[in-house]
């Protein structure tokens, strides 16, 4: 074997860990702090999702007639950012994502 295949296999080895790794807020967590601040009706579990090279949940919060996307940071439980969305806006980014998905899949 050689010294670049245990190299990338220990990156591997380290990358699966960092992912593996528990992070300090919880899914419930997350909802908590999202319905702490925006009061409303959770509308569906919490998604961890790595974006920007931070772990962050999507909290959906059914605020009157609005829907809010809350990003909760997984390992400090701080708000970063929150935008409105709607329902349509949800369906439409959760489809191009599993399309983004599939030809990773088909290409990798």
């Amino acid at each position: 074997m050689s010294i670049r295949s245990i190299t990338t296999l220990a990156a591997l080895a380290v990358a699966s860990l960092v992912i593996a790794a528990p992070h300090k807020i919880s899914p419930a967590q997350a909802a908590k702090i999202a319905l702490a601040k925006y009061h409303g009706k959770l509308l569906k579990t919490p998604k961890l999702e790595h974006e920007d090279g931070v772990w962050q949940y999507e909290v959906l919060v059914k605020v009157g007639k609005l829907t809010k996307e809350v990003n909760v940071n997984a390992d400090s439980g701080k708000i970063g950012s929150v935008e409105n969305t709607s329902a349509a806006e949800e369906a439409k980014e959760a489809k191009a994502e599993k399309r983004g998905k599939g030809k990773k899949e088909k290409g990798g």
